[in-house]
């Protein structure tokens, strides 16, 4: 009896370190992946460490190219956004370039439309057929109507005739 004691007692004193260090040595292990994550069996948790624990995991490597393309993305996107606001403000550049020019022309024109109606209607008859369409019809729109009709009457008929109808649809597609 007393021997069953003794192997009793020294169990006793054997198992309680080993438990002490068993428990120590979960409570770091738990401490390394997730403080309050509760595994049911030692295979659990070796799979959770597996793939969410630190430089170890089959998906650390996959997780931190993620966080790369995520963060490259953003930048190209940051990138993209400057390279829209540069091309919108290049394209207001152009549209009051544009607006400048065309209002330049229409003044030239006015001028030159001021400069036809002193020319002889004669003159100015042999100069507007050789003129391009387009531009004809813009100084005559923007003659004086009996100056415009002298110089259409001094025209060959053809001509006179193609300018008036291109004068006629003026606007229309």
């Amino acid at each position: 009896m007393k021997t069953i004691i003794f192997l009793c007692s020294l169990l006793l004193s054997l198992h309680l370190p080993f438990t002490a260090f068993a428990q120590e040595q979960n409570a770091t292990d738990t401490d390394k992946t997730a403080p309050d994550q509760q595994y049911g069996s030692v295979e659990e948790r070796r799979l959770m460490e597996s793939m969410y624990g630190g430089d170890r995991s089959p998906f650390a490597k996959e997780r931190q190219e993620l966080e790369n393309k995520k963060k490259e993305l953003k930048r190209l996107e940051s990138e993209v956004d400057k390279k829209l606001e540069q091309l919108n403000q290049l394209r207001l550049q152009v549209e009051t370039l544009l607006a400048r020019k065309d209002a330049e022309e229409q003044k030239r024109i006015q001028e030159l439309a001021k400069m036809y109606e002193k020319i002889a209607a004669d003159k100015a008859a042999t100069i507007f057929v050789s003129l391009d369409q387009e531009l004809a019809i813009s100084l005559l729109k923007q003659m004086k109507i009996k100056s415009a009709a002298k110089i259409l009457n001094n025209m060959e008929k053809e001509k006179a005739a193609k300018l008036t109808t291109a004068f006629s649809t003026l606007g229309i597609p």
